[in-house]
């Protein structure tokens, strides 16, 4: 080595003498006010460094939660899980319908009722009594998909008019089997006073059956 080199490496030793020493003290303060971490001025160099080790350790263990993201054109929550097909129809088909029910085929007159049967691969069979006329003056509850069986129902409705020069000619054409009204849903007090009043007369039965 040279003395040019000698004095190269001199001259940098000087340069890095120089240098400010770096302050790990005030270092950690800094990043300890950044953390939320509370600490007093004259705290020293290894408590603090354990304060902010600890403060770290705490923000790995607790992962920050995701915020809840809701489809804002049908509000469901793609978080929870999904109902299936079945359990979607048999929701929506099951739910009971209040109705007063009135038949209108002329030819059913004497009859109290009829026995009407919904079934699919994910119903299975509903099968149920439905009573007309006066019996349902006070509501009598369906499934939703016996109410949409009724509604649709239709008979061949045949009459004889008379015409202005005396004539009789026979009309038909395919009218709505039955007038329906809905009715508000029973109060939990109302279905307690039907429950004990069929049951008083042993004809207790629940309104989904």
């Amino acid at each position: 080595m040279n003395e040019d080199q000698v004095a190269v490496l001199e001259e940098d030793n000087d340069l890095a003498n120089d240098l400010p020493e770096v302050d790990e003290l005030a270092v950690l303060k800094g990043r300890a006010r950044m953390m939320g971490i509370v600490f007093s001025n004259n705290i020293g160099l290894q408590a603090l460094r354990l304060k902010v080790a600890a403060k770290q350790a705490e923000a790995e263990e607790v992962p920050e939660e995701e915020p809840v993201v809701v489809n804002a054109l049908t509000g469901e929550d793609p978080s929870k899980p999904k109902q299936t097909l079945r359990e979607k129809l048999i929701s929506e088909q099951m739910k009971l319908v209040r109705l007063r029910i009135t038949c209108m085929d002329s030819k059913k007159k004497d009859l109290p009722g009829e026995i009407f049967t919904v079934a699919n691969e994910y119903l299975g069979t509903v099968r149920k009594f439905v009573p007309f006329g006066e019996v349902t003056d006070n509501g009598y509850h369906v499934p939703f998909c016996i109410y949409t069986m009724l509604k649709d129902r239709k008979f061949l409705n045949i009459r004889t008019v008379k015409s202005a020069n005396g004539k009789v000619r026979v009309e038909h054409n395919m009218a709505k089997e039955f007038a329906l009204e809905i009715l508000e849903p029973l109060t939990p007090i109302e279905m307690a006073a039907l429950a004990n009043a069929q049951a008083a007369a042993g004809t207790f039965t629940q309104p989904n059956e």
